[in-house]
């Protein structure tokens, strides 16, 4: 099958005019080494003699490059070495393999190399010039100008690498948009005119997940920012107007003209390898603006980006009729590989740019082509691979792990009911004991407004039988599933289940076989709810949504939680349950935030997007009466976000405050969310036991520090591992009033379960420190305890596992 896919490739190729054109031009590839050590020189200049066509050299030394006007002398320069002319064959591919001597200087008989270099900033007039590049910045880029509109076409080809070059696509993305800016009052839009999706991750693409990760993995690079963010990481720009100097070195190269323009060649690499920068050349004007013509990126290999072999970014310039220099086009390479020994896939992004208009409330010229027609070829080429029983097995093996269910359709965009979500088929509690169940939904296929879901499980131990039932109307007809951006719809759901109170978690439901696995003692208070549920959501473009809510639902203790009820006359007697009735609004405000359309919606795992603000408010009240047996008020606020270091890594914080106005049991109020399973999970404590505190006034704080193998990249043979640091504090202030403390006010209470306390007047506090990214998926925590240390049975330490995915 392989003899078969590789002729399957060589015919695809053979009749491509790409090909048949580089015959008719003089093309030059190969590799830069050191003539001594044989390792590569990365950044040495490569350009046809009395020309401006050049290039330097990727991490590995290697670089491509051709011309049609008849250039038939290469000249290879690097700083530190003699430089080289090759003679060239005119219209053949020349394979080159040059070796640089190190610049040696004789006198008489003594050999003096050049020692180890002593960079200073001191009088350097590449910092000179740099200094000057950057105090210019503002003036030269386009927003400088109080208002602009402009076209943008943006190609993404995903393809196979198997020979050095991508040869095999799999997936084209193209798109034209108009870019709006504007300077006072601030407004930046982009509206997408037309767009085209097309290749083998459209079935893996679930409801745009995979492409909202791609915009957040190929972010627009603005070169004049202090940051340049990609994939999913920050890099410092050597154009950084607060650390420029003191993160890069900066050297003078050659004069040489770009595109017409006389320029001089400006190198920078990082003072450290291993920090998130990079390594290139910008090539500066020599008319005294001080304007960037042409910059060309590369990210060291020493970084340790995860799964990333190369990455490369080349920008273009021109400047306007006046003055202004805007960007024109831009290339980012990436080079991907998965897996040890499999092909690379190679990513290409291009970003084409129209005739920039600067008239007050002008639109972007129209461009010759605004259509996208589909490329037969590829699909032609994808239909075939489909045939494959391993690849087809493969596609559908990924698509159920990315969307958790699976399709009673071959063709997803024909099935009309779903089964999963899978990971919560199987799983094991204390009262349950062992728990099977098995779930669905409908989709738009059977009807886009009026959608439904819901599942049966079975414990083998309670012998009882658990159920939900969902129906759903939206407002809006659907593509595949409710959670779909923007939602609005009013729901009605009936359940009957087991619960654990003080456990909740935000990315995962509490039957996920990932929780059945704990540390210490099993989790045993638990409880049966039977509830019913009205919900009505909206969210608008600007991602302000709004949730109201009412529910009835009877609470009955399991396991060994027991609800004992205090008389006028001290003593308690037990009750088997009691019953909750409650309405209930929350506003959700997230300001610049991706729309993800998982059938999770934002709360899904492959959520690469974290940078939006988060802000919360919620107010709930309790009916007494004929509908339940309490009446009372909760209030909660909340706030996350995530907080970029420059390229020291990443702070993840989330505050929340909450506060129970009234009198009730004990399992109405405020417990704390404890994580007692093995696994890491997102707003918990991983050292508390469940219902070990009770509040009805709280403020809690979650703070994670992601280093970026800040400190481990540093150390010899550690960095090897390319190991990352993540350290954490997690804190809970909080108290319990008077009036819900059964030991001073206990008529009409609940008696507080064994090993429940309030909160008392010293704050709970736990730490942890993990290593991240081993084998590039694994992340494990050490936690720390570190109040409240001798609670009986609470643990004082212990290990948290999790896989993620981070480049």
């Amino acid at each position: 099958m392989h003899t078969c896919f590789r002729l399957l490739v060589f015919s695809l190729l053979l009749p491509m005019p790409g090909i048949l054109s580089a015959q008719q031009a003089t093309v030059v590839e190969g590799h830069v080494r050191d003539s001594l050590s044989g390792n590569p020189i990365p950044y040495a200049s490569v350009l046809f003699e009395n020309s401006s066509r050049g290039t330097t050299t990727d991490n590995d030394g290697e670089f491509h490059l051709q011309n049609r006007e008849g250039y038939t002398q290469l000249i290879v320069r690097a700083l530190g070495y003699q430089t080289q002319t090759i003679p060239l064959r005119y219209g053949a591919i020349n394979q080159v393999h040059v070796l640089l001597s190190p610049a040696i200087y004789q006198l008489e008989h003594v050999v003096v190399r050049p020692g180890r270099e002593r960079y200073t900033k001191r009088n350097n007039p590449a910092v000179d010039l740099i200094r000057k590049v950057i105090e210019n910045k503002q003036q030269n880029r386009a927003e400088s100008q109080n208002e602009y509109s402009v076209e943008v076409y943006e190609k993404l080809t995903l393809a196979l690498d198997y020979t050095g070059k991508p040869i095999l696509r799999l997936s084209v993305r193209e798109s034209l948009s108009e870019h709006y800016f504007r300077k006072n009052p601030h407004e930046e839009k982009m509206t997408v005119k037309t767009s085209r999706r097309q290749g083998l991750d459209q079935t893996l693409d679930e409801s745009g997940t995979i492409s909202e990760n791609l915009k957040e993995i190929f972010r627009d690079i603005d070169l004049f920012d202090n940051d340049i963010a990609l994939m999913i990481n920050r890099f410092v720009s050597p154009l950084s107007s607060t650390l420029a100097t003191a993160y890069y070195k900066y050297y003078i190269l050659d004069t040489l003209n770009v595109a017409g323009e006389p320029c001089v060649g400006l190198a920078f690499a990082p003072f450290n390898s291993q920090s998130y920068g990079f390594t290139g050349i910008l090539y500066i004007t020599l008319d005294g603006a001080y304007a960037v013509k042409k910059a060309q990126l590369n990210a060291p290999r020493n970084i340790h980006l995860n799964w990333v072999n190369k990455l490369r970014i080349e920008q273009e310039f021109s400047r306007t009729d006046s003055g202004v220099w805007t960007l024109n086009e831009e290339h980012t390479h990436a080079a991907f590989a998965p897996l040890p020994g499999t092909p690379p896939l190679h990513a290409h992004r291009l970003r084409s740019f129209g005739t920039y208009n600067f008239a007050p409330g002008a639109t972007a010229k129209e461009s010759t082509g605004a259509s996208l027609p589909e490329d037969a070829e590829l699909t032609n080429l994808l239909s075939e691979l489909n045939k494959i029983p391993p690849i087809r097995i493969g596609i559908k093996a990924l698509e159920i792990l990315i969307s958790d269910y699976i399709s009673t359709h071959p063709e997803k965009e024909k099935s009309r009911f779903d089964f999963g979500p899978m990971s919560s088929t199987f799983s094991s509690n204390y009262v349950e004991g062992f728990r099977t169940r098995i779930g669905g939904m409908t989709t738009a296929n059977l009807h886009p407004r009026l959608l439904a879901s819901g599942y049966l499980a079975y414990g083998r131990k309670d012998q009882k039988t658990k159920y939900q039932a969902r129906l759903t109307y939206n407002f809006a007809p659907k593509l595949y599933h409710e959670k779909e951006f923007p939602v609005h719809y009013l729901s009605l759901t009936h359940t009957y289940d087991i619960d654990v109170p003080g456990r909740r978690f935000l990315f995962t439901s509490n039957d996920n076989l990932a929780l059945s696995f704990g540390s210490g003692p099993p989790v045993t208070r638990m409880q049966y709810l039977r509830k019913t549920e009205l919900r009505y959501e909206k969210e608008w473009l600007n991602h302000l949504s709004v949730l109201l809510w009412a529910k009835h639902e009877y609470n009955q203790a399991a396991g060994t939680l027991t609800y004992r009820r205090y008389e006028p006359d001290g003593s308690s007697l037990p009750i088997e349950g009691f019953t909750a009735s409650e309405a209930g609004i929350r506003l959700r405000y997230a300001p610049g935030e991706k729309a993800y359309n998982s059938r999770k919606g934002r709360h899904t795992t492959f959520n690469l997007s974290k940078d939006a603000p988060l802000f919360t408010l919620s107010h709930q009240v309790g009916f007494g009466g004929f509908s339940g047996d309490y009446r009372y008020h909760h209030t909660e606020a909340g706030f996350e976000k995530r907080l970029w270091l420059s390229s020291f890594g990443h702070i993840d914080a989330i505050g929340k405050a909450g506060y129970f106005w009234n009198r009730a049991p004990f399992p109405l109020l405020i417990f704390p969310n404890a994580n007692p399973s093995l696994s890491i999970q997102s707003e918990t404590f991983a050292m508390m036991r469940p219902l070990e505190f009770i509040t009805d006034r709280y403020l809690s704080f979650f703070l994670t520090y992601y280093l970026k193998g800040w400190i481990l990249n540093r150390i010899p043979l550690v960095r090897r591992l390319a190991l990352r640091e993540v350290v954490s504090i997690s804190g809970l202030y909080g108290s319990l009033s008077d009036k819900n403390n059964p030991e001073r006010n206990p008529e009409g209470l609940f008696v507080f379960p064994n090993g429940t306390s309030p909160l008392g007047a010293t704050p709970y506090l736990e730490a942890s420190i993990g290593l991240d990214n081993i084998f590039r998926i694994l992340r494990i925590d050490y936690y720390r305890r570190l109040t409240y240390q001798d609670s009986p049975g609470a643990p004082r330490e212990g290990f948290r596992f999790a896989m993620r995915f981070s480049f």
